[in-house]
């Protein structure tokens, strides 16, 4: 078995993602829109989903191709019933070099209140979590299911009360609908510690409605930010990494670290 597996960029495949569930409690329009995931909207049986077992053989088998890291994600995987069983049964796995894998989860947070600590003691290592507005009525309009901003930072919370470290948000931007948020999230996030990414709304088929005019790039949310407050881009931790890593300037003109980053995607 070769540990040297690359894609078509060249890039080692170190990385697996695993979806435990399809389901959401959220509707967001760029993802899981009301108009075609409504009431009537089929999901998978349970009895269709992978069981831990079997999600945990997967997991091994990519190890021994050189896999170090499993993100968790869904749907909302926090919809699935008892997770921190099988981050337990994860935790167990070991790299080729005999390491512990780094088990992250991508989650809306909504349910990270009750969760945090039983993950953690299961071996979640990270979190990384989708917040698109601090305005209430710009989030709840986004997620479409009336679930108050204030949900989402209480979770956040609790992971960091929890011990998870690294902690990473995640803010989809789409132009005229969430946009004049780019500047609160950075503010808010700026010195907190946790890393925030801004993702480009993405067409993802034929079931968000995508449209170009929507599309706000990741260099004009650069420029914005910058303007604001000054940003010297950051290298690469990793080859291939997703997010373009710039970090916020001091007053003596340098990235100062404890101002923290953000992430283009």
């Amino acid at each position: 078995v070769s540990p040297d597996l690359i894609d078509q960029l060249g890039r080692p495949l170190r990385d697996l993602r695993i979806s435990v569930t399809d389901r959401c409690n959220f509707r967001c329009s760029y993802c899981m829109p009301k108009s075609i995931f409504g009431r009537d909207y089929r999901f998978l049986p349970q009895s269709d989903l992978l069981s831990f077992e079997e999600l945990t053989r997967v997991a091994k088998a990519a190890t021994l191709l050189g896999v170090k890291k499993i993100r968790i994600t869904g749907g909302e995987p926090l919809l699935r019933k008892n997770l921190e069983a099988l981050i337990e049964q994860l935790a167990e796995l070991r790299t080729l070099e005999g390491a512990p894998l780094d088990i992250t989860l991508t989650t809306n947070a909504t349910l990270l209140a009750k969760k945090a600590t039983a993950l953690k003691q299961a071996g979640l290592k990270r979190v990384t979590v989708s917040l698109d507005a601090l305005d209430d009525t710009i989030f709840q309009s986004m997620n479409d299911m009336g679930v108050p901003v204030k949900d989402v930072l209480h979770g956040i919370h609790a992971a960091q009360a929890a011990g998870l470290e690294q902690i990473k948000i995640n803010m989809v931007v789409k132009r005229g609908t969430n946009d004049q948020e780019v500047l609160p999230m950075a503010k808010y996030f700026r010195g907190s510690g946790m890393a925030l990414r801004f993702i480009e709304y993405m067409d993802v088929g034929q079931t968000n409605g995508w449209r170009m005019d929507e599309v706000l790039s990741s260099d004009a949310v650069r420029q914005m930010i910058h303007a604001d407050m000054p940003l010297v881009e950051l290298p690469a931790t990793s080859k291939g990494e997703t997010a373009q890593r710039w970090g916020y300037v001091g007053a003596d003109g340098e990235h100062d670290p404890a101002l923290g980053e953000v992430g283009f995607i």
